[in-house]
């Protein structure tokens, strides 16, 4: 899909209610409402099978090209909550970072790509995978969105380890 601006329509972030990100994709495909509802491949692991799915990027949140008579017909579809209102300008910019979400989610179809803006300095969590698997730490660092630094607290020293966003969960998950 390719996204640019178009006279008297704005690509905008929709709220949706929870869990309402698909239905909502498939009320804009049947109302001819253009939008982007960008996906990342998720894989777990059951104990006999291996499962693939495809949850929003950015759970709650669809971009829809609206004007005022697209939106009020978005409304009919009680699943939206609000819109985050933008201008032109806003939109511009907009419009470049949905552009490089396109390429992380192409990336995503061949990887595992996990969105985490909840891990930020000063978060408690769990090494959920590699061989400190079930250690706690605290997030010290994180950089380009990739790699995280953690204090780990082992027979009363302090080591700091990197690791990779998908190696940790945070603390009030497990």
């Amino acid at each position: 899909m390719e996204i640019f601006h178009v006279d008297n329509f704005l690509w905008t972030p929709i709220r949706t209610k929870a869990r309402r990100e698909k239905k909502l994709a498939e009320y804009c495909e049947a109302n001819g409402i253009k939008y982007y509802l960008p996906l990342t491949k998720s894989i777990k692991r059951y104990e006999r099978k291996t499962v693939t799915f495809y949850p929003p990027m950015f759970s709650g949140y669809i971009f829809c090209q609206l004007d005022t008579d697209h939106y009020n017909l978005l409304l009919r579809s009680h699943d939206v909550f609000y819109k985050v209102n933008i201008d032109e300008a806003m939109e511009k910019l907009l419009i470049e970072e949905l552009k490089s979400i396109q390429l992380i989610e192409n990336l995503s179809s061949e990887k595992e790509v996990k969105i985490k803006p909840e891990l930020v300095e000063g978060t408690p969590v769990v090494i959920s995978q590699g061989p400190l698997q079930g250690t706690s730490g605290i997030i010290t660092k994180r950089s380009k969105d990739v790699l995280i630094t953690v204090n780990i607290d082992i027979l009363g020293q302090s080591a700091s380890v990197k690791l990779d966003i998908g190696e940790v969960e945070t603390g009030e998950e497990i």
